[in-house]
């Protein structure tokens, strides 16, 4: 009986005399940039309409709360003292938005008023920019332009 020879290991082992370089490690591919969704008009519809209905008497202003920041609350609440929403409302025709930054959404839009009894309707240019807090959209300008 012959005792066992030990072999290298062809995977492992270098061969006697064999020098091994280690093989370069592949370098990580730079990670995929996913384009950023168009943000959707029907989600920041109702946030203006809200806003809207407010400032026209149709809607309880602790109803914005949720909705805007500190700064918008407070302009509507001058507004609503300065000029009561009598005989007047506010009709959101379209809205447009746009998103320059991640956590930013500007919109634009067409508002349309009319007064009670008088069938004329006006438009006014609308202006508003929402910005992502705690998770929520949250409405930091709000302008309707005249």
């Amino acid at each position: 009986m012959t005792a066992p020879t030990l072999r290298p290991l062809h995977t492992y082992e270098p061969i006697r005399g064999q020098i091994l370089k280690p093989a370069p490690r592949p370098t990580p591919a730079p990670p995929v940039v996913q384009p950023q969704a168009a943000p959707d008009n029907a989600q920041f519809t109702p946030m203006v309409t809200k806003i809207l209905e407010v400032l026209d008497g149709r809607r309880p202003l602790g109803h914005l709360t949720a909705l805007v920041a500190e700064s918008v609350y407070q302009a509507t609440v001058t507004r609503l003292r300065t000029t009561p929403p009598v005989g007047i409302r506010y009709q959101l025709s379209s809205i447009h938005c746009s998103q320059p930054a991640v956590e930013v959404v500007e919109a634009c839009g067409l508002v349309e008023t009319a007064h009670h009894g008088v069938r004329e309707r006006r438009a006014h240019a609308l202006a508003c920019r929402f910005e992502l807090r705690d998770g929520r959209w949250c409405c930091v300008y709000f302008r309707i332009l005249r």
